[in-house]
């Protein structure tokens, strides 16, 4: 009963506070809704158990910009993200599971497991390093969640859609699986169940621009 919404960080900060758009920094700030992803009802409430309720929040869906910057916003459930592009649910889970395809600026493309609250680190970090740097990096330091998985622009240029693949659907080896397209190379990569990717072998290749993806039929 829950509607989730992705918003990428606009390309430069609509408060204007950041200095320059080298320094923007709107997926860190609690106070808009740019590089963020947002959880509310469908009658269009907030949900109790959001990340952010209480004192010292409000709703900023109408507000916008004009939000009083101490203030952080009920509709936030995960933040950080630079250009969150597509999101998917896992069909195989009990509980609410998806995965955030997060688009890099100019070094590294990420596949975020959604989570309440996480800070995925944007614009200090892309992918799993400071920005504008490759591996090997340290670790995320503290309050930040690195992604499940991340590619440089040697193997690709710009991640796009994604899909679970439902349990029984394909031979067990794809059991717990997540298929995650790069439009620049027009590859599909696949995440097996225990986490790996090879990226050196893609699950396909020459698909052209995949926006988006989604494994059919569910169910019957």
């Amino acid at each position: 009963g829950y509607l989730y919404v992705s918003v990428g960080d606009s390309g430069s900060d609509p408060r204007n506070d950041s200095g320059s758009a080298a320094n923007n920094d709107a997926a860190q700030d609690l106070s808009i809704l740019s590089g963020k992803i947002l959880r509310i009802r469908v009658d269009g409430g907030i949900p109790a158990d959001n990340p952010f309720t209480g004192a010292g929040t409000t709703s900023c869906a109408t507000a916008g910009v004009s939000t009083a910057k101490d203030q952080k916003c009920q509709e936030i459930f995960a933040y950080g993200l630079r250009n969150p592009y597509r999101f998917a649910f896992d069909p195989n889970a009990g509980a609410t599971r998806f995965f955030v395809n997060d688009v890099g600026q100019g070094t590294r493309e990420e596949v975020d497991e959604g989570a309440k609250g996480a800070n995925y680190g944007w614009n200090a970090r892309e992918g799993q390093c400071p920005t504008g740097s490759n591996p090997p990096c340290a670790g995320p330091p503290a309050g930040v969640t690195d992604p499940i998985t991340d590619y440089g622009r040697s193997t690709g240029s710009y991640i796009t859609g994604g899909a679970f693949v439902p349990n029984g659907a394909w031979p067990a080896a794809y059991d717990g699986g997540y298929l995650f397209a790069d439009g620049g190379t027009g590859k599909i990569f696949f995440r097996n169940a225990a986490g790996a990717v090879d990226y050196s072998t893609p699950f396909a290749s020459g698909t052209g621009v995949v926006g988006d993806m989604v494994f059919a039929p569910e169910g019957d």
